[in-house]
């Protein structure tokens, strides 16, 4: 477990995986450090809320790239 992360948010720095806190921020509309500081504390229900659909929407793009690429 990261030491950084609080540890009821455990499960989203799983989701995360390798996507960098810089682009969850950007796709929110927040500073990274907001981010970061999310994943320190306990976040409400609608912040975990954004935060998952911000990986979801990033690992979709990303995906739809890599299709694209071996098209």
């Amino acid at each position: 477990m990261n030491p950084k992360v609080f540890p009821e948010n455990t499960p989203i720095l799983k989701e995360k995986g390798v996507i960098p806190y810089w682009e969850i921020a950007s796709r929110l509309g927040v500073h990274v450090n907001t981010v970061r500081n999310w994943m320190k504390s306990s976040m409400n229900p609608k912040q975990r809320e954004m935060v998952l659909e911000a990986i979801k929407a990033i690992k979709e793009v990303k995906s739809s790239e890599v299709e694209t690429c071996s098209k």
